[in-house]
C-alpha cells in the first residue's frame, strides 16, 4: 500500500493515514500541512550599514546580516594597549568562538589566562566568566561568533 501511495497509484483513506502517522510516531496533521517555501534570497550587510558600539577603547561592529538566525558575529577592535572588555570577568548565556585577526591579546576564562597571536582561536563556554585585554601597542582585531545572539 505504501508503495502505491508513493507512486500516486492509490489515495489512502483517513484511517490509513492515521495508521501511518501512528507507526511513524508523528501527529496526523503533519500530512496536511504544506511545506514552507524556503527563502533563498541572499542577505548581505554592507560594511557602511553595520551597527557600531563604541566604548572608550574598544569598538564593536555587528557583522551579522539581519534575519532569523541563532548566531551572531561581531568584530571587536581594541584601539589602545591594555584596553579591557571589562574590569571584572563577565559571563553571558551564549557560547562563543573567537579568532584573533591582528595584534596580540590576552583572554582570561575563569582562573586561566592565555596570550593569543594572529590566527589563534578560542572557544568560550556559555556562562563562563571571561574578559579580553589588548597586549599590543597598537590595534588588535578579534572576530567572534555567539550563539544565541547577545547584542
Amino acid at each position: 500500500m505504501l508503495s502505491q501511495i508513493e507512486k500516486g497509484n492509490a489515495n489512502p483513506s483517513l484511517n490509513t493515514i492515521k495508521s501511518i502517522a501512528q507507526a511513524l510516531e508523528i501527529p496526523l496533521f503533519k500530512f496536511f500541512i504544506e511545506p514552507e517555501k524556503e527563502d533563498i534570497s541572499i542577505n548581505i550587510l554592507k560594511k557602511e550599514d553595520r551597527k557600531i558600539i563604541n566604548t572608550k577603547k574598544i569598538r564593536y561592529e555587528l557583522i551579522s546580516p539581519e534575519g532569523p538566525t541563532n548566531i551572531e558575529c561581531m568584530k571587536m577592535i581594541f584601539t589602545e594597549k591594555n584596553a579591557e572588555t571589562s574590569i571584572e570577568l563577565m559571563a553571558h548565556k551564549g557560547e562563543e568562538i573567537a579568532l584573533l585577526l591582528s595584534g596580540k591579546v590576552e583572554i582570561t576564562i575563569g582562573d586561566q589566562s592565555c596570550e593569543m597571536k594572529p590566527g589563534d582561536s578560542v572557544y568560550i563556554p556559555a556562562l563562563k566568566p571571561h574578559k579580553w585585554t589588548n597586549l599590543n601597542t597598537g590595534e588588535s582585531v578579534v572576530i567572534f561568533s555567539v550563539t544565541p545572539p547577545e547584542f
